[in-house]
């Protein structure tokens, strides 16, 4: 499965090279830039929960084991749907700050912002496959998501046989983003068909509130990103971050006070564990002062 991954890495580097110069380069950095909300936000929950449902599994305790997999579903759309129109909506801000230097110019930037743009559209997908493999593989059944990643990575190759060259770098972006959607829906119809339910109805339930507070967000980004372009000097390094951090955590506001509006389970277990943290952590520092004065 790891090798069918790294072999479309290679084929598309190899399309990437019929394209103007630069284009593998513009893949490869929107490609690293939209890894990492992958590895910090999704790939930590598909490991911390596998030895869970390998246990379920194992005690053929299927309610268990949809109720872990349904669980950690909703906590990565949770984060990984604002985190998409995040990058969505401040793609030229974060490829300017991390890449805009030396050689790479305003081109470079925009088409690097529109590669991580489509990249973007299947951030959702790319973060619940993980989950769903090692769902697959905690009920020892390696064959269906090998299959499954064989004939998605096709697709994702044929797919950017048709886009490279109306679209350029970004139009790989695009392939791929199109290739792990058909991974997720293929990977969701088998599974469901082992396990005859996800709790698809309660996932749905969640979707609609987080997505409302999310386009609030993508909203509140939006009227606060060109006054802010207007404030900051966007011809210097702190002018692109000063404009992209604001804009940004103003969105992230709005995204936490409309989840709290509308109490959203993820949002309110969330406020309560940073609650519980807070207060042992006063109770650990009052202790330490009466401790010091006597």
């Amino acid at each position: 499965g790891l090798a069918i991954t790294q072999l479309n890495q290679v084929v598309i580097t190899i399309l990437a090279s019929f394209l103007p110069v630069g284009s593998i380069a513009v893949y490869n950095y929107a490609n690293n830039l939209q890894a990492v909300p992958v590895g910090v936000l999704a790939i930590p929950f598909a490991l911390a929960v596998f030895p869970i449902l390998s246990s379920a599994a194992e005690e053929n305790d299927l309610r268990l084991f949809v109720s872990q997999l349904y669980s950690v579903i909703r906590q990565i759309l949770f984060l990984i749907i604002p985190a998409a129109i995040l990058i969505l909506l401040l793609r030229a801000q974060i490829v300017r700050v991390i890449l805009g230097s030396g050689e790479f110019d305003w081109n470079a930037t925009i088409s690097t912002a529109n590669a991580l743009a489509f990249f973007s559209l299947g951030l959702v997908a790319q973060s619940l496959i993980p989950v769903f493999s090692r769902a697959f593989f905690a009920l020892a059944n390696t064959k269906t998501p090998f299959v499954i990643g064989i004939i998605s990575e096709l697709i994702s190759i044929i797919a950017a046989l048709l886009l490279m060259r109306p679209l350029g770098a970004p139009g790989l972006a695009l392939a791929s983003s199109i290739g792990v959607t058909i991974n997720l829906i293929l990977l969701w119809i088998y599974l469901r068909a082992e396990t005859k339910t996800l709790n698809e109805s309660k996932i749905l339930s969640l979707i609609f509130p987080i997505s409302l507070a999310s386009i609030a967000m993508g909203i509140a980004i939006q009227i606060t990103k060109y006054p802010l372009a207007k404030l900051f000097n966007q011809q210097f390094f702190l002018g692109i971050f000063g404009q992209g951090l604001i804009s940004g955590i103003f969105g992230i506001v709005i995204y936490f006070l409309l989840c709290y509006i509308l109490k959203v389970p993820e949002f309110m277990q969330l406020k309560d564990s940073f609650a519980r943290r807070w207060l042992k952590l006063r109770n650990i520092n009052a202790t330490e002062i009466i401790e010091n004065k006597e």
